[in-house]
């Protein structure tokens, strides 16, 4: 005799069975995808505290390179302001001069390393960084580092391609003087006669002028570098 209450319970059984295979694929499956995101996730958080440590080196030496053009402009400053003295004085016997107009020719270069802020921003992963005050001054600071550099660039064009032929027709020397040291590394001119007060009163207003400016800049890119380096210790921490 056929049995219909032992076939709905077998049935039932087959069901429940299945229902619970399903559900233990269904949650291997969820529990596998959770598995891989999550070592995605850490494999990208760790490539960009790599980054991070990297940016942190390299911005210590954007620290002591940014001292040592603010200091160097510092001197073209003074050296101007110098030079507009003796302009003023009827350009009087001066034996420290050559030094004095030598530092308007001061120029610097800002060695900076972009390529590691390229990589976090090219890697798409600025948004792990959970400080947003962090990624708003390195976006900020490296705007900045474009500015000064190109700043740097137009010193240079004037000095090189201004001043220097100016100065060519006054001097007989310009060079490197054991005797006489201009911040560290700088060449010296030897005057065989004194330049046009005029014109030499136009290049040392301008020189003067650049040079204060140059030399904040740099000083608050050094002050800029010191946050920022603090900002990215505290992120790695977290």
């Amino acid at each position: 005799m056929f049995d219909v209450q032992k076939v709905d319970f077998d049935m039932k059984n087959i069901l429940a069975r299945g229902g619970i295979e399903f559900l233990a694929v269904f949650l291997g499956i969820a529990l596998s995808l959770w598995v891989d995101e999550y070592q995605k996730s850490k494999e990208s958080k760790e490539l960009n505290n790599q980054i991070l440590r990297r940016l942190h080196d390299n911005l210590e030496a954007d620290s002591t390179d940014a001292i040592w053009n603010s200091k160097a402009h510092k001197v073209a400053s003074i050296g101007s302001k110098k030079v507009l003295e003796w302009c003023h004085n009827g350009q009087p016997r001066l034996d420290s001069i050559d030094i004095f107009i030598s530092a308007m020719a001061i120029r610097t270069i800002f060695i900076n390393n972009i390529e590691e802020y390229n990589a976090l921003k090219a890697s798409g992963r600025m948004e792990l960084i959970k400080d947003e005050e962090l990624v708003k001054a390195l976006h900020e600071y490296y705007t900045e580092v474009i500015y000064i550099k190109a700043s740097d660039d137009n010193i240079r064009n004037d000095v090189n391609n201004h001043f220097v032929p100016f100065m060519s027709n006054y001097a007989d020397f310009y060079g490197k003087d054991e005797s006489k040291i201009l911040y560290e590394s700088y060449r010296i001119f030897h005057l065989k006669k004194s330049p046009p007060i005029s014109k030499l009163k136009f290049f040392a207003s301008a020189k003067q002028a650049s040079a204060e400016g140059m030399s904040q800049r740099y000083s608050d890119i050094h002050k800029k570098v010191i946050k920022i380096r603090k900002m990215i210790r505290k992120e790695l921490k977290k």
